[in-house]
């Protein structure tokens, strides 16, 4: 379903929206989106930045429709130009009420919640402003008194490989992926759990970042 809620005068809005937007989806699966390469992240996001969210703020818009405010303390900007300690960004779904709405494959970070996001725009009107959605949203856990990154679906990213570095036989085609799980391709994610300590470090995260932006 590419949504689910409790009010069903949101129905006709939803489809108009989702069709327009040219969103694909598997009634069996989450929303699923165009996959993109790590270096097509960072270097297309407006903003990068790591931070906090401190604030829900949940509406409802002109159209009938739920989104959540959700605000951000920036503890550093890794790209881009942003001149305040606090971002506000709006992401369609929410719960306002007994009304919920809840966009298939769309996640809103969570309060307090701590992470590295790609912001594809701060004020163009989107369903997600993460580039790429899970694509561009990856968080921060502190582990054995490190903080250390890991995916939407908490797996831990052990390296970032530019395109560029992978061999063209092993390059992933573009194609479609869950919008609320999938990392970015070049995002190295173990297929088993693994130690730790193997994860990278949240400022390891960030140089890798920054090479693939000068790149």
């Amino acid at each position: 379903m590419l949504a689910k809620y409790q009010n069903t005068a949101f129905e006709k809005t939803l489809v108009s929206l989702f069709v327009s937007c040219a969103l694909l989806a598997n009634p069996l699966r989450a929303t699923t989106i165009l996959g993109m390469n790590i270096d097509e992240v960072a270097q297309g996001a407006e903003l990068i930045f790591e931070g906090k969210v401190v604030e829900h703020n949940v509406r409802e818009n002109a159209a009938g429709m739920i989104v959540t405010y959700v605000t951000f303390s920036i503890e550093e900007l890794i790209k881009g130009e942003f001149d305040e300690t606090l971002l506000e960004l709006k992401f369609t779904g929410g719960r306002r009420g007994d009304q919920i709405m809840k966009v298939s494959g769309l996640r809103i970070p969570k309060l307090n919640e701590e992470g590295i996001y790609f912001v594809e725009s701060v004020y163009r009107n989107l369903i997600n402003p993460l580039l790429g959605w899970s694509q561009g949203h990856y968080l921060i856990y502190e582990q054995n008194g490190e903080r250390r990154v890991k995916t939407v679906d908490e797996r831990f990213v052990t390296d970032i490989l530019s395109t560029k570095s992978v061999p063209v036989a092993l390059r992933r085609s573009a194609n479609l992926i869950d919008g609320d799980t999938d990392p970015a391709n070049g995002i190295v994610v173990p297929s088993q759990s693994i130690n730790p300590d193997q994860a990278l470090t949240t400022e390891s995260f960030k140089t890798k970042i920054r090479a693939l932006m000068n790149d």
